[in-house]
């Protein structure tokens, strides 16, 4: 019989592919008794990561967002981070940011961690928990209703408070980019927003993987115009590129060496 850690983590990586799992299921997946599997569950619970059920359990919503982002995050890695480090070097000490939401920000604000004397603005509950610890950042989240598939806020109070505001720099994300349509986003909820941020700030940088050139969004909230500039890696399509220098945009385009390069 495995060890009870390994089993728990087995129950894990289980219920992180499947919705719901039964404990007749699980006990005869890992070989072991129903019992056990209900003790199990019930150390997982207690942690807080599953919900028991009739019969079984599934993982709570918080395990459930988690798992999302992982995945979110690990897809395009390399271009993230490399994308981050290059727009980390727009900023400046003494200047105040605003750090939209999504992975590639993320991975910006594990980049400013270590800088002083900033001041960070955001809507993403992801980005102050980076930030949380470190010394010389003071880090200031907008309130509003948390997005039931995302760690951010949205609606009136968000929007109120982001038309207040106006940081030398705002760093945002898109879902969806191309030439003709702009920026997209999947969730209307977050894109007047996101509009009235660029409105207000001084600079707006755009940070994006060329794998949005691809991608089939909802709402348009930005254009080419509205940005300053564009942060992105060499697979992102020349016409891409073409639009962001007709309309005085600058950009860096970043190399992504080969992991373990």
């Amino acid at each position: 019989m495995r060890p009870s850690f390994q089993r728990r983590e087995k129950i894990m990586e289980h219920l992180r592919v499947h919705s719901f799992a039964t404990v007749s299921g699980l006990a005869k997946e890992l070989e072991c008794s129903e019992m056990t599997i209900r003790r199990d569950l019930d150390r997982l619970a207690s942690e807080g990561k599953v919900e028991r059920r009739h019969g079984g359990a599934m993982v709570t919503r918080r395990v459930k967002l988690e798992f999302a982002l992982g995945e979110k995050a690990e897809k395009h890695r390399l271009e993230k981070a490399a994308i981050a480090k290059a727009a980390a070097g727009l900023i400046r000490p003494g200047q105040r940011i605003f750090l939209d939401t999504g992975t590639t920000l993320q991975a910006l604000a594990w980049e400013v961690r270590q800088r002083e004397e900033i001041k960070v603005v955001t809507t993403s509950l992801a980005v102050v928990s980076i930030l949380l610890s470190a010394r010389g950042i003071e880090c200031m989240l907008l309130g509003g209703i948390v997005r039931d598939r995302s760690p951010d806020l949205y609606g009136p109070l968000v929007e109120d408070n982001l038309s207040k505001i106006h940081p030398d720099w705002a760093f945002i994300g898109c879902d969806g980019i191309s030439a003709t349509a702009g920026f997209t986003t999947d969730d209307p909820r977050v894109a007047h927003a996101t509009s009235l941020l660029i409105a207000n700030s001084c600079r707006v940088a755009l940070l994006t993987d060329s794998s949005k050139a691809r991608a089939d969004s909802f709402v348009t909230f930005a254009r080419m115009e509205d940005l300053d500039v564009l942060v992105t890696d060499t697979g992102m399509p020349g016409e891409i590129l073409e639009a962001a220098s007709r309309s005085g945009v600058e950009t860096m385009v970043v190399e992504v060496a080969e992991e373990g390069a």
